[in-house]
């Protein structure tokens, strides 16, 4: 390791992989604030069921091939990005890391890669497209058609070009981990949430505190077309989606964007199918990193028979994605890239700008040497015919 190198660079250089970043999250976040990140519905089945489902698959290499030349590089909803892997939309991140979503937003740019910002975002949307004018706006919507049309027009004013609607929350979520340790929104003050911020001081000082002194309070920016409520408030437990929200609602705002369009939550290759009728220009198959149901199928199952229904339609997948050879398996599967959340929004709050570029450089490299190793000249070779072996229909012994 050279001696030049700053002691924050220095630092960066304990995290090898995504996984290294949760147990450094793990120790400095409170613990509730942890339990929210990492928590999932449930007994957790579904959350393990994302990562398995890969475990089910490997890639089968060529060799021979040549691969000096090769390139990850990719087009996605007519963008052009370096690697086919992105940063997933997270909410409140900026309560939990200072300033982080202009930090992912900037750290994305640089590495050019997709980054949606969430409509349960702390910095106002018009601040986040400045530092990255092709940041993705994904909207959480209510039912009511006026005020889904206000906000498609903020978006469209703020000057994005590509809209993101969850249409997979319609209920509140209820995450049992993040309730036992003491988690809830609106922000409750409580001798039990006092004392675990005190045996967390790093955090509260260097990440809450400073984002008090130099933001004020923070509020839920994004999700309606004016400020929303402070993270205090009441009203902040209300957020989100509306259990009347339908299809109905798709087509009005398919009518009113004039840009890219696609749908997050997607597990059923009939609503794929239904999205691509309606003008939808993608989808995202994502069960909400198992945040929601923990009966729910995970992104990588559901992602074949949704390819196979919408052979033309731009399919990301986010869900369970930690190693490049992941996005190489959903890849072949059928996906055009794939989104990752919580490990990239760890490496936000632990090391800020620099420490998301150093994660996301992680996966750039290994990404180029997983293409290397299978014998890959570009990202779409790995769809070709008997690349894939799935292990549980392997000849017994």
């Amino acid at each position: 390791m050279s001696s030049s190198l700053t002691p924050r660079r220095r630092d960066q250089q304990r995290y090898l992989n995504l996984d290294d970043y949760s147990a450094a999250a793990r120790r400095l976040l409170p613990r509730a604030l942890y339990a929210y990140v990492s928590g999932s519905a449930g007994d957790g089945t579904a959350l393990a069921a994302n990562r398995d489902a890969f475990k089910q698959w490997a890639l089968v290499p060529r060799q021979l091939r040549g691969v000096g030349s090769r390139s990850a590089t990719t087009q996605l909803l007519g963008q052009h990005f370096d690697m086919p892997i992105g940063v997933s939309a997270f909410g409140a991140a900026a309560v939990l890391g200072y300033n982080a979503d202009i930090a992912m937003a900037a750290a994305a740019y640089s590495a050019k890669v997709p980054y949606q910002l969430s409509a349960n975002s702390i910095t106002p949307m018009e601040e986040v497209i400045k530092v990255n004018p092709e940041a993705w706006f994904a909207a959480y919507l209510p039912d009511d058609a006026t005020l889904i049309s206000n906000v498609v027009e903020r978006v469209k004013s703020a000057g994005f070009k590509t809209l993101v609607i969850t249409v997979d929350v319609p209920v509140a979520a209820r995450r049992e981990p993040e309730t036992r340790a003491g988690y809830a929104m609106p922000f409750k003050a409580s001798a039990r949430l006092g004392l675990d911020m005190l045996c967390h001081p790093r955090w509260v000082l260097s990440r809450f505190g400073r984002t008090l002194l130099r933001r004020g309070i923070p509020h839920i920016e994004n999700v309606t077309h004016q400020r929303g409520p402070s993270i205090f408030a009441s009203s902040a437990g209300s957020v989100g989606g509306a259990a009347n929200f339908n299809w109905d609602n798709i087509r009005a705002i398919r009518a009113q964007w004039p840009g890219k369009l696609l749908l997050k939550g997607i597990l059923s290759d009939r609503d794929a199918v239904m999205a691509q009728e309606i003008g939808v220009d993608g989808v995202i198959v994502s069960n909400h990193g198992a945040r929601l149901s923990d009966a729910a199928i995970a992104p990588l199952e559901a992602l074949p028979s949704i390819r196979a229904a919408c052979p033309e339609l731009t399919v990301l997948l986010d869900g369970g994605v930690r190693r490049a050879g992941d996005a190489l398996k959903a890849i072949a599967l059928g996906a055009d890239g794939v989104m990752i959340g919580r490990p990239l929004f760890y490496a936000t709050i632990l090391g800020g700008q620099r420490g998301l570029a150093h994660a996301l450089q992680l996966l750039s490299t290994e990404l180029d040497r997983e293409m290397g190793f299978h014998g890959l000249l570009n990202i779409s070779e790995v769809r070709q015919q008997d690349r894939l072996y799935h292990r549980a229909r392997a000849p017994s012994g």
